[in-house]
């Protein structure tokens, strides 16, 4: 077997760089990571956008990942601008150097970036349609139904190119484009564009600079320290590589002080959800780097949630109902076991509606007695009863009128409460206990349980009219079992939060504690792992958190997944999922998740994933 073959074979990206920074082994897996290896579904020759051609661009952050593309880089496509900044995603369509055809442009700025970004209709004869889906993370733009894909990590600029005079394809954007130096800004300006042949798979990378084929950057400063005796060894460290995070080791080959070249072998996490905590932190990095992504950052998903922890699919789109919901004034019912944060997310809509200034009361319906629900609730009138206030009192209702009052755990309520809080939420008034007149309202509902209200239904143990008066706007927060990958970021967000309140510095976690935690499917949610982790700490007298401190009740029969067999879990569900998405159509699932084809059924041959 030849050297080429044989690290073709490894599965982790390797690297060989000489003394003089050239390129000297690139195996296939670092192509891929780095986007040499290409993708595509179209070919086409090489060249230059020209005057009259049709250019189609689909941007999630202007200004970032596309060659610092600015509003005057665009004004070759005559686009009428309204207010569009560098931070925004957009698309745009509009004929290259011609001042007479007006193009098309939409906009979407920081609190849009929860949800698909979409325009379609007729230009200049072509049928047109463009698609950005944040949370899939990929682009679609299509002209006359064909199709052309981009799937991205962090930021892309996605764009296609229709020849004016022919009709016919003349460029479309594809994988590694950091690489062949053609971002939108560049081929904007009239620089040439690479061909595209059906059997070219990358592009070459041997015997070039190292500068030429990666971005500059803190990884590549320390490559060139390293090859010139400064050191710069490390060992699984996380860096960017042209825009793609990545988890990299640094090794000089012969003397550090003056080595005959260095080897650089790499991981691409970009998939790798357990991962995500880290990942973040190098995301950040390359947030910041950038002025204008520190606006979204401010005002994006992040600060519009907060205090919400997580990026896996679940909470992804329970933050993304939470943003719809907080648009609207109808009443949400959240549901979910105890524990999950339904009361939580219930103060980021209040939050997110603008409701800093204005109440938000939180009735706790399990905690009030049953004899004190409706005075408590509505209030009364001085008088009203033995023992009653001498002025009266405001209830819960009337204390939050303006802003929101959250009912939680709403189940517990008795029957004749429910019929008096069905009347307000009909008519927005109610009768405060000894009152003659009716008070006025103007309050949003957010009720949430952990009952099984349908079966509280059945039971007669609940209203079906108040129940389909409260289930508007539902939203389900799942729980902790079905949301694993989320553990890290939260038990490092637990544990800053814990040493704040109780003056215990943050620890680590050992490898078997971890696993422990992983492998506990959490009956008790978010609040059980806080506990559990406050315990930990207060009885950890070391700076690493030993599993024996972890005190919950792992089946013993369960053996804990290490990290390794955690990752390639991971992975399966992922391609099976891509899988079922993709109705087991082959081509269309390896492009969705990212992969060349040859990688592709390497490891529907690993997990045992029939083809058919």
């Amino acid at each position: 077997m030849d050297t080429t073959r044989l690290l073709d074979e490894i599965d982790e990206g390797f690297i060989y760089i000489d003394k003089e920074g050239i390129v000297k082994a690139y195996n296939q897996v670092a192509k891929e990571i780095t986007g040499v290896v290409f993708q595509r579904t179209s070919v086409h020759p090489e060249g230059r956008i020209e005057k009259g051609d049709l250019v189609v661009i689909a941007d999630n952050r202007m200004g970032y990942d596309d060659g610092n593309l600015t509003v005057e880089d665009l004004n070759v496509l005559n686009l009428p601008y309204n207010d569009l900044k560098l931070g925004d995603a957009f698309i745009a369509v509009g004929i290259y150097g011609d001042d007479h055809c007006k193009g098309i442009v939409k906009n979407w700025r920081n609190k849009a970036i929860n949800r698909k970004l979409k325009h379609s209709g007729v230009f200049e004869g072509y049928f047109i349609e463009v698609n950005i889906d944040v949370v899939g993370k990929s682009m679609e733009i299509v002209i006359d139904h064909v199709s052309y894909i981009m799937h991205y990590t962090h930021a892309v600029g996605h764009m296609v190119v229709i020849d004016g005079k022919t009709g016919a394809l003349k460029f479309h954007q594809a994988r590694g484009y950091t690489i062949r130096k053609e971002t939108i800004r560049d081929l904007l300006s009239q620089k040439k564009f690479r061909s595209k042949v059906p059997n070219e798979e990358s592009y070459e990378v041997l015997n070039k600079k190292i500068g030429d084929i990666f971005e500059y950057n803190e990884l590549l400063s320390k490559i060139y320290d390293s090859l010139n005796g400064k050191g710069g060894f490390f060992d699984k460290a996380f860096y960017q590589i042209n825009k793609r995070p990545t988890l990299c080791t640094l090794q000089p080959i012969g003397k550090s002080n003056a080595p005959e070249g260095v080897v650089l072998k790499i991981v691409d996490v970009s998939n790798l959800e357990v991962l995500m905590m880290k990942r973040n932190e190098i995301l950040m990095k390359m947030e910041m780097a950038n002025e204008s992504l520190l606006t979204e950052a401010r005002d994006g998903v992040h600060e519009m949630f907060e205090k919400i922890i997580g990026s896996s699919q679940p909470m992804q789109h329970v933050m993304h109902l939470a943003y719809k919901a907080s648009k609207s004034r109808s009443t949400i019912l959240i549901t979910g076991e105890s524990g999950t944060g339904k009361s939580l997310i219930a103060k980021e809509i209040h939050k997110l509606q603008g409701g800093k200034s204005k109440p938000f009361i939180s009735v706790n319906c399990t905690a009030i007695p049953n004899t004190l629900f409706e005075s408590e609730l509505f209030g009364y009138e001085k008088g009203a009863f033995t023992g009653a206030e001498r002025t009266g009192k405001k209830g819960f209702f009337e204390l939050a009128s303006g802003g929101t009052i959250f009912l939680d755990e709403i189940g517990e309520l008795p029957l004749d409460v429910q019929s008096k809080l069905l009347h307000v939420l009909q008519h927005k008034s109610f009768y405060k206990v000894g009152a003659l007149q009716p008070t006025h309202v103007n309050v949003r509902v957010i009720a949430a349980t952990n009952v099984n209200l349908e079966e509280a239904i059945s039971e007669r143990r609940f209203r079906e009219d108040l129940y389909y008066r409260i289930n508007v706007f539902p939203i389900e927060m799942p729980p902790l079992r079905d949301r694993k990958t989320d553990l890290y970021p939260l038990i490092r967000n637990i544990m800053e939060k814990l040493s704040e309140e109780i003056g215990i510095p943050v620890k680590d976690f050992s490898g078997e504690a971890l696993d422990k935690m992983v492998s506990y499917d959490w009956p008790g949610n978010v609040r059980e792992l806080e506990n559990v982790i406050e315990r930990a700490m207060n009885i950890s007298d070391a700076d690493i958190i030993e599993s024996e401190c972890i005190t919950i009740n792992v089946k013993r029969e369960t053996k804990p997944l290490n990290m390794k067999e955690q990752l390639q879990e991971i992975e399966k569900q992922m391609i099976l999922e891509a899988l079922e998405r993709n109705e087991f159509r082959h081509k269309e699932t390896y492009e969705m998740l990212g992969l060349s084809r040859s990688v592709y059924y390497e490891k529907l041959k690993k997990y045992d994933i029939s083809k058919s």
